[in-house]
């Protein structure tokens, strides 16, 4: 999603009037995104803590709802954008973490910034930002799952300088 984020970013910034809102290549991408996500976490449960019609509807609404919104011409182009953040939540809620809840928070809140303000400029700061805010959730949630990155081999601080010769002489020498 962060990707999507940058590249919608940089077609707006090109193409659009230089707001930064969304163009069609992100609602297109993050439909596309959405359903290959679908399918392979449907393969791959994750948790699954709700029950598998909870996940069927919101994935149908968060469609319908992207969708319907990037028609809305007074929204900016950042309907799908909030829509997504509020799927995040959601998401966040049925998996009972946090973390989602809070990066999809920080998304949505973001796309209402973006619906609300309408300089230029200001969208594609706030694609960058949101990008950052998803790119940093998901390596949390990595980091969740999998744990942290160890050292290849765990050393004792005190073992550094053992191999060296000691000579007793030497050390009561001034």
């Amino acid at each position: 999603m962060s990707f999507l984020f940058l590249l919608g970013s940089a077609i707006s910034m090109m193409t659009q009037r230089g707001n930064g809102a969304p163009a069609g290549f992100f609602l297109l991408g993050s439909l596309l995104l959405a359903a290959l996500s679908a399918v392979w976490l449907w393969r791959n449960p994750s948790w699954w803590l709700a029950p598998r019609k909870h996940y069927l509807y919101l994935a149908g609404g968060t469609a319908v709802g992207m969708t319907l919104t990037a028609l809305i011409p007074f929204l900016n182009g950042a309907g799908p954008w909030f829509i997504l953040g509020a799927a995040i939540i959601v998401y966040g809620h049925f998996e009972r973490l946090r973390l989602l809840m809070t990066v999809g928070g920080a998304a949505a809140f973001t796309g209402l910034l973006t619906m609300l303000i309408h300089a230029d400029v200001w969208g594609g700061a706030l694609q960058l930002l949101t990008a950052a805010l998803l790119a940093f959730g998901s390596n949390k949630l990595h980091v969740l799952r999998h744990g942290r990155r160890r050292e290849s081999q765990d050393s004792d601080p005190g073992f550094i300088g053992s191999f060296e010769e000691f000579d007793p002489e030497e050390a009561l020498r001034p």
